[in-house]
């Protein structure tokens, strides 16, 4: 099965540069360079700036939270999470025709899918666009930002009395940020592109099971996809959490004043990796509908020959009775009528969700802690607990 998600220009790069494999070592040099790259002249040039720290947290640069956490947390799991989702990515694709699912007559249609779909991310020119995307996108913000100066100070100097971007200000707007930009949309393209493949293959005359034990037709394997998926959720959520943090202690902004926004992004990130599988939804409810009226057609035939052995009289009953089989078939059938009519509609449970929500959270407790002082904050657990 050919399927990758690493086909992206900084790999291609790595590769040529000789680092290859999927070593402890060269995984770790892949996430490195990039930290090099964008953070350490970052850090020389505001020391060289006296505004490595000033001081104050609101100007310094090593307590800019966005910054901090853009750059050493989100920017290697970001690169790191193309070896950790790939490879269980294509469990579950493969896990379509293992499964019968996908019936072998459709086999090469399905590998075609995923070929066809997954050539959009293998192209030079996805790269490119990318590429150009984030540079707008970097002038954008930087346009925003200089109008606050406040947001960004370790970022600028005072020349002939206006601001002007310093070192610091054009490498991160130059190279570190349209960097992790294209990290990020490289990964928004691949959820579209799995979004795609899902999508495309719901449309295959799949071999669904409505008594399937997982109530889901046999496609409850497509519910880890979304769990996969929580060290990119969690990058994400870092530098969200990180910018919240900033906006917090620059702008003296209360969590409170957030709360809506906080919850819409929660949505929003439950929304980007649990769309791709609702193409499936048709699917299951036909089969579930479908299975209905052929389960009952049956269940009718094997209830008519039990109500046989019901109808006799109290003294025709005898220990022979006691030994039939029809008792346990009947709550066997019991068993596979409960799952037809039990069966989901969403190929996902709520158990799915509960690690993508984990992981989306746990960059927020920082948030939380900035709100609320620490010792206070303690003291709140300590009430609660005693």
């Amino acid at each position: 099965m050919e399927f990758s998600f690493e086909d992206h220009g900084y790999n291609k790069l790595i590769i040529k540069a000789g680092i290859a494999g999927n070593g402890i070592q060269a995984q770790i040099f892949r996430a490195f360079v990039p930290v090099v790259i964008c953070w350490i002249p970052l850090a020389i040039f505001t020391a060289f700036d006296h505004t490595f720290w000033t001081g104050d947290i609101t100007t310094s640069f090593i307590t800019s939270f966005d910054t901090q956490l853009r750059f050493l947390i989100s920017l290697p799991i970001f690169i790191l999470s193309d070896r950790m989702v790939t490879p269980k990515l294509e469990l579950i694709l493969q896990q379509f025709m293992s499964s019968g699912i996908v019936t072998k007559k459709e086999n090469e249609e399905f590998l075609q899918i995923i070929k066809k779909r997954t050539r959009f991310l293998k192209s030079h020119w996805t790269d490119l666009a990318v590429l150009v995307i984030c540079y707008i996108q970097a002038f954008v913000v930087l346009t925003y930002e200089s109008t606050y100066t406040n947001l960004i100070p370790w970022q600028m100097e005072l020349i002939e009395g206006e601001p002007k971007l310093n070192f610091a200000g054009y490498w991160i707007t130059l190279i570190g940020r349209p960097f992790i930009l294209f990290l990020f949309y490289r990964w928004i393209l691949r959820i579209i592109v799995w979004g795609t493949i899902l999508r495309r293959t719901s449309r295959l005359d799949l071999n669904l099971f409505a008594i399937h034990p997982d109530r889901c037709g046999g496609l409850g394997f497509l519910g880890y996809s979304i769990r996969y998926f929580s060290p990119v959720a969690f990058a994400i959520s870092v530098t969200v959490a990180g910018n919240i943090s900033d906006f917090m202690l620059i702008e003296g902004i209360h969590l409170a004043e957030l709360k809506y926004a906080i919850a819409g992004y929660f949505l929003l990130i439950t929304l980007i990796f649990t769309l791709p599988l609702i193409p499936f939804i048709r699917k299951l409810i036909d089969k579930r509908e479908k299975s209905i009226f052929e389960n009952n057609d049956f269940a009718n035939g094997m209830y008519r020959e039990f109500r046989k052995q019901l109808s006799k009289g109290y003294e025709k009953v005898n220990n022979d009775d006691l030994r039939l089989p029809y008792y346990s078939s009947i709550c066997d059938l019991n068993g596979v009528m409960e799952n037809a009519l039990g069966m989901k509609f969403m190929p996902f449970t709520i158990k799915d969700l509960i690690p993508l929500w984990v992981m989306s959270g746990i960059p927020f407790i920082g948030v939380v802690i900035i709100e609320v002082p620490v010792a206070e904050l303690f003291r709140t657990i300590i009430s609660f607990v005693l």
